[in-house]
């Protein structure tokens, strides 16, 4: 047994070379090189900050400020339209007459016992209250006389006529649409689930396709409180200035409610944060230096270089004020003229090495 240990020690560290024994030499493993990984290209985005906003669009129906129907007190028969479809109409103006013939033999009779029971009275002849009765029956007269014409108490336009002269109306019967959009309402629905984000006062903007480079700015008004049908909608009216009367009831509009404002924000594209867990967090990228590399030659052109800039990344916890789908706005974690990676797809380590390919500035 100690023979046998003996030959494979010899066997290990001798040999023979030419019939002499000679000690082998052993092999020193040689030290491995670690491959170093080539930069990972980027794009970055250089933090600004902008004045930054969040919209709820809709589309919307523009409605008059103030639009109802015209219709006469009595019954009759048309004898005068003094305005067209459309026109303009000043308080007190009279829009249409029905015919008068019996209300004024009735006004003219009622002026003649009125003067007569006047007088008597004056002489002592009569009662004060058949005097009373006199001047009661006569004041009705005028009043009926009133009612057979259609009047304009205040200012506005005619928005469609539905009768014509000779027609028999009734107080049941519209004769016109009186509207006035000296101010207007851009009625539109939201769906249930955006309710929370709309209130009384909150600034809209409208566009409109006869005035594509105006905003037209207002306020909602109301908020319906019954939610619509199978859409599950509720209507909204936004009161919009229209001191020029530019925009017209029946119009259709784009209507964007400003849900979220904020001016001087730090804001970045939602592309450049990532979350894990209950963290959010973004690739701060310091940059090093610029490499040079030689761009092919060509026969046109002579020889070009194209430069890149080397940088290292930071994995940065950042605090979230408001987010969109395309931008969020930043409270904590970075400062204004630093630059974050964009549109990373593969998990970055910290201190890792990238290449700048791209910078964008003022996307928002």
């Amino acid at each position: 047994m100690a023979l046998v240990f003996a030959y494979s020690l010899l066997a290990k560290h001798i040999s023979c070379v030419g019939g002499m024994p000679v000690f082998k030499k052993e092999k020193k493993a040689l030290p491995q090189k670690e491959v170093e990984q080539p930069p990972v290209p980027v794009k970055v985005y250089k933090v600004a900050r902008v004045n930054f906003r969040d919209t709820l669009p809709s589309l919307g129906t523009i409605k008059g400020f103030r639009e109802y129907d015209l219709k006469f007190l009595v019954s009759g028969t048309v004898e005068y339209i003094n305005f067209r479809e459309g026109e303009k109409i000043t308080q007190g103006d009279i829009i249409a007459s029905l015919d008068q013939k019996e209300a004024l033999l009735k006004l003219e009779y009622g002026k003649i016992e009125y003067e007569k029971i006047k007088k008597l009275l004056d002489l002592g002849s009569v009662a004060e209250a058949k005097f009373k009765q006199s001047q009661i029956e006569y004041q009705s007269a005028k009043t009926e006389l009133d009612k057979t014409n259609l009047i304009a108490f205040s200012d506005g336009y005619i928005g469609g006529l539905s009768t014509e002269k000779g027609a028999n109306v009734t107080p049941q019967d519209k004769v016109a649409t009186f509207v006035d959009f000296k101010d207007v309402f851009a009625e539109f629905g939201v769906i249930e689930k955006e309710l929370p984000k709309l209130k009384e006062g909150q600034n809209v903007e409208l566009s409109l396709d006869s005035y594509p480079d105006e905003i037209f700015k207002g306020q909602i008004d109301s908020l319906s409180p019954i939610v619509e049908g199978r859409s599950r909608t509720m209507r909204v009216r936004a009161k919009i200035a229209n001191p020029d009367e530019k925009i017209k009831p029946g119009m259709f509009g784009r209507v964007a409610a400003l849900v979220y404002e904020k001016d001087d924000a730090l804001v970045i594209p939602s592309s450049s944060f990532k979350k894990k867990e209950d963290q959010y967090f973004v690739y701060v990228v310091h940059p090093e230096e610029s490499a040079s590399e030689p761009a092919p030659e060509s026969a046109a052109e002579p020889a070009a270089e194209s430069q890149s800039t080397l940088g290292t990344i930071e994995v940065r916890n950042i605090e979230v004020a408001y987010a969109t789908p395309d931008s969020i706005e930043v409270k904590e974690g970075l400062e204004e003229g630093e630059i974050v990676a964009v549109d990373v797809e593969q998990d970055l380590e910290d201190k890792a090495k990238v290449e700048i390919t791209e910078t964008q500035e003022g996307i928002f």
